[in-house]
C-alpha cells in the first residue's frame, strides 16, 4: 500500500502569521516573568547531574539577581538599563550598557552575550546566553522570559 500526502491549501493571512520582529518591538520597559535552565544546544553528550545540579543553582543566584531589580528598559537611543527599585532616573547607572540588533534578535552588549528574542507580536521576550565565559559556562544554561510593562 502506498502512502498518499494531502497537501491542505493555507490562507495567505495564515501563512503570514510566523513573526521576525523589528528593532522597535524590543523598545520598552520589561519585567522578569519567568526563568529555567536547560542544557546549551552545543552540548555534545548528555548533561552529568554534577552540570546539571551547578546549572540549576545558578539559575537560582541569577533569577534572585533579576528578581531583586524593578525591570529592564531597552530605549530606542542604543542602551540598556536594569533598574533599581527606588532608585531616582538621576541616579548612576549601576548595570547598563549598550545593545544591537541583527537577525531578528537584540543583543546586550555584555561578556555572557543575553540574546534577547520575541518569537510572537504582543509576545513574551526571551532572554538566552550564548557565549561562552568560560568552558561550558553555566550561563549557556539560562533562559528568562520577560513580559513588556509599558
Amino acid at each position: 500500500m502506498t502512502a498518499v500526502l494531502t497537501v491542505v491549501p493555507v490562507s495567505s493571512a495564515k501563512a503570514q502569521e510566523a513573526y521576525l520582529p523589528t528593532q522597535k518591538d524590543f523598545i520598552g520597559k520589561w519585567k522578569l516573568s519567568s526563568a529555567t535552565s536547560r542544557p546549551p544546544h552545543d552540548m555534545r553528550h548528555a548533561p552529568t547531574p554534577s552540570q546539571e545540579a551547578d546549572a540549576t543553582m545558578f539559575q537560582e543566584t541569577v533569577t534572585t539577581s533579576y528578581s531583586a531589580l524593578d525591570y529592564l528598559e531597552i530605549t530606542a537611543d542604543g542602551r540598556y538599563i536594569f533598574h533599581r527599585p527606588g532608585a531616582l532616573a538621576s541616579a548612576p547607572c549601576a548595570w547598563c550598557g549598550a545593545w544591537s540588533f541583527s537577525r531578528g534578535s537584540l543583543w546586550l552588549k555584555q561578556n555572557a552575550a543575553p540574546r534577547l528574542d520575541i518569537h510572537a507580536k504582543s509576545g513574551e521576550m526571551q532572554m538566552t546566553f550564548t557565549a561562552e565565559t568560560d568552558e561550558k559556562s553555566k550561563y549557556s544554561w539560562l533562559v528568562f522570559g520577560w513580559t513588556k510593562i509599558e
